[in-house]
Parts: structure tokens; sequence; C-alpha cells
């Protein structure tokens, strides 16, 4: 004897869907520097996220936090172990990074298969440049140090938008967008200055000033909460 669809329905229990009101999204992100900055560093590549949840019931108004990791100057070197006659040649890497975390209100547009958004953002970045020794068949180094290390406030805004994928219970969106950050004294380490330190063999000197950059970035949106 088979049950009507109601109880049926019943005995499954309630669907858990996803209420709109929060998402998180992953970038893939490509930095063009600006001012100073570009006229010591290069573009920088990297990963970044962030957690976006509604402060009003028609989610016009948003919390944003938004965190990155950046990668702009990197370079290996073969070197000899001391001792060795040259029989032993191990990997220099050193590596130039920034990761930032930064919060602030976000403005979403009329919602559809396309929702522009703008945000405004305020936190803190962190420049630091290390470099580390490893066998050339040994993927773990045996000897790092942290050559320049600086944390500074950072603040800005983004602009970009939704484009609707996905309609399934937990709806996808493509994000596509730009962020301006601005950094207004900070110590950092550029290529230059880590190879003339090499070739000198004393210890690098950073440049210190402004730091301005706008990161350009492709990504998924999934409504989670």
């Amino acid at each position: 004897m088979s049950l009507p669809a109601a109880l049926v329905a019943q005995d499954a229990g309630p669907v858990n869907r996803p209420s709109g009101r929060g998402s998180v999204g992953i970038h893939l992100q490509v930095t063009e520097p600006k001012g100073d900055f570009a006229a010591n560093t290069n573009n920088g590549f990297g990963l970044g996220g962030y957690i976006l949840g509604a402060l009003d019931d028609n989610k016009i108004l948003n919390l944003r936090g938004d965190f990155s990791f950046i990668s702009y100057a990197n370079n290996r070197r073969r070197i000899p172990l001391a001792g060795t006659g040259g029989l032993i040649q191990l990997d220099l890497r050193t590596t130039s990074n920034i990761a930032t975390v930064v919060v602030g209100p976000q403005l979403l547009g009329p919602t559809g298969v396309f929702t522009p958004y703008a945000t405004a953002l305020g936190g803190f970045s962190v420049f630091w440049t290390e470099s580390s020794v490893e066998g050339s068949q040994n993927a773990d180094p045996f000897a790092s140090t942290t050559n320049s290390s600086d944390a500074v406030w950072a603040y800005g805004g983004a602009v970009g938008g939704y484009f609707r994928v996905s309609n399934g219970n937990t709806p996808v969106r493509l994000d596509l967008g730009a962020r301006f950050l601005r950094h207004d004294d900070v110590r950092y380490l550029t290529a230059d200055r880590v190879k003339q330190a090499y070739e000198s063999n004393a210890t690098p000197v950073p440049v210190r000033g402004r730091a301005d950059f706008i990161t350009y970035y492709i990504g998924v949106n999934f409504i989670a909460f």
C-alpha cells in the first residue's frame, strides 16, 4: 500500500536551502602596481577569498571581509655548498609577498542574471620577503631567513559584478571585479634590491614609501547561508 504524497514529503523532512543572506567567494588575482610602487615592482599573482553577509532584508547593504595573498617577485639562484668544490649544488629562492585582510560595506545593485556591486574597504597588509635554501632534489628548505617585513594600514575599495550561472540548491555566480588599495608608508624589498644584496654579499636594504596597486580578479561566488 503506497503512502500519500503529502506524508512522503513529511517523512523526508525539511529541505535545507541557503537563505541568500550570506555567500563566500574565491578568486584568482593579478595586481597592477601604481605610482612609485610601479617604478619598483612588476605585476603580482595570487589567490583571494571573501565572506559576504546581508545587513538588511533586501540584501542591498552587506558586510564584506576580504583576504588575499599575492607574490610580486620571485627568483631562484643555483649556488654551491661551501667546502664541496661545487659538487653539491643548492637552490637559493627569494620570494616577496603581500598578505591583506580588509573589511567594509558592500552595496548590491538590482538582482538578476547580472548584479553589480561596489565596496569600501579598510584593514591592513603585511609586506615581506623571505629567502630559503634547499637541495636541488629536495622540496623542503633546510634554512630560511625573513629579509624584510612590515605591516601597514590599507584602505580603498572594489567594484564588480556577479553573473548567475546556476540556480540549484546552492546558487553559483561568476564574480568579476577590480580592487584598489593604498598603503601610505611601507618598507618592502624589490627584485633589484635583492640582486644588489646578493652580488655585494650584504644585507638587503628595503625601499620605503607608498605602495598602491589595483587587483583584478575572477572567481566564483557561492550562496552559502
